[in-house]
């Protein structure tokens, strides 16, 4: 049976956001969202219900579902360590309710003189936490700091048995939160080159890099971002290419299809763009899910009514 491209991209990439800015959601409101989105054509192009720690207990006092519902936890409190073991507890509570999936918390948080120290410190309150089911976890960096030290401190935790990932932050409420296309390129560049996977989060409303008016900045789209991630991956762009491609506004440069994704020419078919999914580029956080589809339906990457 041939796969379909599409699925392999699109599976499960949106992470719903709707509680964080600039959306900001009522809890009530953000899960009525999903609903629609999980009740339409689009389905399975959604992923795990994003929510801060401070909110669980709120989360689950809402949460009317058939089968638990897959969550990542972004933990908001200033010592992260210490929330590690209330999460735990939670999520075993809420079983029949919430699925705790995945942790992201920045890396900065961590107490340590460096970043191998601080990571050191975010395996000991995940085994300290004692979940039954360890959750995936992420790192958030600062692009605005060191990136490679942070990505080379990432690869050694993980050589040693540490399976942390990255987290990186594409956009922001204002225009100076959004990194510049060279910045975002060298950090793509850099965890491909280390094995470190990573998910995206902010800014990537929208499938090609476009002018935000609002901004007053142009904003990354994700077919550049998680397209850029497939090709390093796939095709092992150079950090030039890799900038080119994050800069690209001209929606016509960019092929998805049942047959594979491609910019200007280069490409990838849905067997190494489903690796690049699991082994790099895992997904990104949205406060909407419907403008993603309705953008995709627009290009006609998605079909404009349902199958």
């Amino acid at each position: 049976m041939k796969h379909d491209a599409r699925r392999a991209f699109l599976g499960e990439l949106i992470d719903d956001a709707g509680l964080f800015p600039p959306a900001r959601l009522a809890m009530r409101e953000a899960l009525a969202a999903r609903d629609r989105a999980l009740a339409s054509d689009a389905f399975w192009t959604v992923g795990r219900f994003v929510v801060p720690g401070s909110r669980l207990a709120e989360l689950a006092s809402e949460v009317d579902a058939p089968v638990p519902l897959a969550i990542a936890v972004v933990v908001d409190t200033p010592e992260p360590a210490a929330a590690f073991a209330g999460f735990a507890q939670s999520a075993r509570a809420g079983a029949e309710l919430i699925a705790l999936e995945a942790l992201e918390v920045p890396l900065a948080r961590f107490d340590g003189d460096d970043d191998d120290q601080r990571l050191a410190a975010f395996e000991r309150a995940c085994s300290a936490a004692r979940f039954d089911e360890r959750p995936a976890l992420y790192a958030e960096l600062a692009l605005d700091g060191d990136v490679a030290a942070q990505l080379d401190a990432l690869h050694r935790a993980r050589v040693r048995g540490f399976d942390v990932a990255a987290k990186v932050r594409c956009g922001g409420l204002g225009a100076a939160a959004v990194p510049a296309p060279a910045a975002l390129a060298h950090f793509l560049w850099s965890a491909n080159r280390l094995e470190v996977p990573f998910k995206a989060t902010a800014g990537l409303h929208h499938p090609v890099r476009r002018l935000d008016a609002s901004l007053g900045a142009n904003v990354h789209g994700f077919l550049n971002v998680i397209g850029g991630a497939v090709l390093a991956r796939a095709r092992g762009l150079d950090l030039r290419t890799l900038e080119g491609l994050l800069a690209d506004e001209d929606s016509s440069h960019f092929l998805l299809d049942e047959d594979g994704f491609a910019w200007s020419g280069i490409g990838a078919d849905a067997g190494e763009i489903g690796e690049a999914r699991a082994r790099s580029v895992h997904s990104y956080g949205s406060c909407s899910l419907s403008e993603p589809i309705d953008d995709l339906r627009m290009l006609e990457i998605l079909p404009a009514t349902a199958a």
